[in-house]
């Protein structure tokens, strides 16, 4: 039988031999005494991560702080009562406080906001489970040490999926925004975005650009006695011309209804109207098939160039469509020998 030997010193419990309750006992009361200095090393840590002054704009508000406390509070909660958990679910009283931490992104926009966050709220847990290894005994230091180190990679690794998802999703969803659903060109807020910018390039670096406008000539005839199905197949064969017609850095659109806009970057006049009198060309030389009947479409082109029509947007698009009209004239005197 052994015997208690008075000499030998009494070994504290392991980690996993503490009662659960004392435990969750002292991570609250550290979490009670330590907020601020908790908040101070989230902050600390967010300023280690600023290398541009332009960054300081996004730097926390006291706003930002007050919620950092608050929260810091919630979780001692937490820890001492699983119950509390629905007050940080979807929401809950502090899911809803958390969304002051994540106003303030940072510079960029899609991913790189989403990054930005989640970088700052990685500091912010960081900074709370330092706190706590600082105060507990050695052996506990030890397995929180290795938990933060796997905390740090698995929150990596879920940022990477995150981010994945987020850049594939936004992408979709900004094809969608911009994209023409029945022939896949890009649409009229697109191509009022490149004409934008492409004014505002000319103004700086002087780069001349075009745009040519046209128009599909008797589709209404079509619809009303084709049917409408045969309306969308003849503005998608125009569609597919103007792809096969223009150079990859041009950007087609279809600007509404019948209408159709390209716009041709470092391209004087005499191409753009080249072009388009190419383009039209082509298409009066198609049979187009419609069930069993064989149909000759044709096209009017308005034309317009920065800078001899204008510099501003509404002033280019004022002279192209002056221009598709003239060329409507034009066919319209010519059917009737006037």
């Amino acid at each position: 039988m052994a015997f208690f030997n008075p000499s030998e010193k009494l070994r504290p419990p392991a980690p996993w031999e503490e009662p659960e309750s004392q435990l969750h006992a002292k991570a609250q009361g550290l979490l009670r005494k330590h907020g601020l200095e908790i908040t101070k090393r989230w902050l600390n840590q967010l300023i280690i991560g600023i290398d541009d002054f332009s960054s300081l704009d996004e730097f926390p508000t006291q706003e930002n702080i007050r919620t950092s406390l608050e929260l810091l509070q919630g979780l001692a909660e937490l820890v001492g009562d699983e119950s509390r958990l629905p007050d940080f679910q979807p929401g809950g009283r502090y899911y809803e406080r958390a969304a002051v931490l994540g106003m303030g992104g940072g510079a960029g926009e899609g991913a790189a906001v989403f990054a930005s966050i989640s970088r700052t709220m990685l500091a912010f847990e960081n900074a709370i489970l330092e706190q706590l290894q600082e105060d507990l005994r050695r052996d506990d230091r030890k397995i929180m040490g290795l938990v933060r180190r796997l905390h740090s990679g698995l929150h990596n690794l879920m940022l990477a999926a995150n981010v994945a998802c987020w850049s594939r999703t936004t992408g979709e969803l900004d094809h969608m925004a911009h994209t023409d659903v029945l022939t896949g060109l890009n649409n009229r807020r697109l191509f009022v975005q490149e004409l934008e910018r492409h004014a505002q390039m000319f103004k700086r670096y002087h780069h001349p650009f075009s745009i040519m406008m046209f128009d599909l000539d008797g589709l209404k005839l079509i619809n009303d006695t084709l049917g409408h199905h045969a309306g969308d197949d003849a503005l998608r064969h125009l569609a597919a011309l103007l792809r096969a017609s223009i150079r990859d850095v041009d950007i087609a659109c279809r600007y509404g209804g019948d209408e159709f806009l390209v716009l041709m970057p470092d391209t004087t006049r005499s191409p753009a109207e080249v072009v388009g009198a190419r383009i039209a060309d082509a298409m009066s030389k198609t049979k187009f098939k419609v069930d069993h009947s064989l149909v000759t479409l044709e096209v009017s082109v308005g034309n317009a160039s920065c800078p001899e029509d204008g510099v501003q947007p509404e002033e280019l698009l004022k002279e192209a469509d002056a221009g598709l009209y003239r060329s409507k004239q034009q066919k319209a005197r010519a059917r009737t020998g006037t």
